[in-house]
């Protein structure tokens, strides 16, 4: 009887342990998702509205030596930066991800070339970001910390 209790017991820990990794490689992909691959694809079709609404209402955005407070800011830079720029080419890179609990980071590196429309001369910009991400009530993710960091331009 104590065998027969003792493998349940393991097989049950192993049961949890396999779904714990199942789960955390599901949010480990929708982080990315939501930090890299579709905030790129919506910055390339014009659809900044839909990267904001990945924001929490009250997120940070850290970008430039700008501080932006709120869903509403950061609608804002990103109206004034898509009527400014003509965006050629994005690319990011997640380089990580950690999760604790309902917090979590992704860490990447991006680059860009766009075009300045008032000035018309073409920049290209490499850098690297930080997301911190909360998982909503629903179970998904929201940014509500962003800090953007210029490595050249």
């Amino acid at each position: 009887m104590k065998k027969l209790f003792f493998l349940t017991a393991i097989i049950l820990i192993a049961g949890n342990s396999c779904q714990n990794k199942n789960d955390i490689d599901a949010d480990k992909q929708a982080l990315i998702k939501l930090a890299a691959e579709d905030w790129t694809m919506n910055v390339l079709a014009g659809k900044g509205e839909t990267n904001v609404e990945s924001y929490t209402e009250d997120a940070l955005r850290i970008n430039h030596e700008k501080i932006l407070s709120g869903k509403e800011a950061i609608r804002g830079a990103f109206n004034l930066y898509a009527k400014q720029t003509t965006i050629l080419k994005l690319e990011n890179k997640v380089e990580d991800t950690w999760i604790s609990g309902d917090l979590a980071t992704v860490r990447g590196s991006y680059s860009e070339t766009f075009i300045r429309k008032e000035i018309g001369d073409t920049i290209y910009e490499k850098g690297s970001w930080v997301d911190v991400c909360e998982r909503q009530a629903d179970g998904s993710w929201k940014m509500a910390l962003t800090l953007i960091t210029v490595i050249n331009n």
